[in-house]
């Protein structure tokens, strides 16, 4: 069903609409590890991808 057809039979709003690089996105951002893999698990040859795709939040350690 598209994401037309699933709004007209209010299976979902229009605000939930999503593209094909919003999945990429959401997929880069779980997958957990270090940004070597990440890069392996999306399939980008270029590091420069990486903060495009990536939108984790960084993680600090606190000071003591």
């Amino acid at each position: 069903m598209g994401l037309n057809r699933a709004i007209k039979a209010e299976i979902m709003v229009e605000e939930e609409w999503f593209g094909l690089h919003d999945v990429k996105r959401r997929g880069t951002t779980d997958t957990e590890g270090t940004a070597e893999v990440k890069l392996e698990a999306t399939g980008h040859k270029s590091r420069a991808m990486l903060p495009i795709y990536d939108k984790s939040i960084a993680r600090v350690k606190t000071p003591k």
